[in-house]
């Protein structure tokens, strides 16, 4: 691990403020790590929000209705949702929540029969 990775770890686990992480850098020439830094910090925090939002694709747009019914499926009816139109899917959707695929495309249920005869 690098050490900008280092030292924003230490800003998001620890809570080191940033005043503290500049002096401490000033102190020992590193101000130059500061950019690096905040690149980390970015990427930890669209990772973050990310994670938080329920991610949906669907080949056409989805109705309030139908995004309540994911929600429900998922299990979490609060969280934010972002929907995206894809084409590639024949029918049904695909969320992504915290990690976890939830795939009620018509291309699994089909793979499904077809493994169970």
């Amino acid at each position: 691990m690098t050490l900008s990775r280092k030292l924003a770890k230490l800003i998001i686990e620890k809570g080191v403020s940033v005043d503290d992480l500049i002096s401490t850098l000033h102190k020992y020439n590193l101000l130059g790590l500061l950019p690096s830094i905040i690149s980390v910090l970015k990427q930890s925090a669209i990772r973050s929000n990310a994670s938080d939002t329920i991610m949906i694709e669907s080949p056409f747009p989805l109705s309030d209705e139908a995004i309540s019914h994911i929600k429900k499926i998922i299990g979490n009816s609060n969280s934010p949702y972002e929907t995206t139109v894809n084409k590639n899917i024949l029918a049904g959707f695909k969320a992504r929540y915290k990690g976890k695929l939830y795939d009620g495309s018509a291309e699994r249920i089909t793979r499904q029969l077809i493994a169970n005869r």
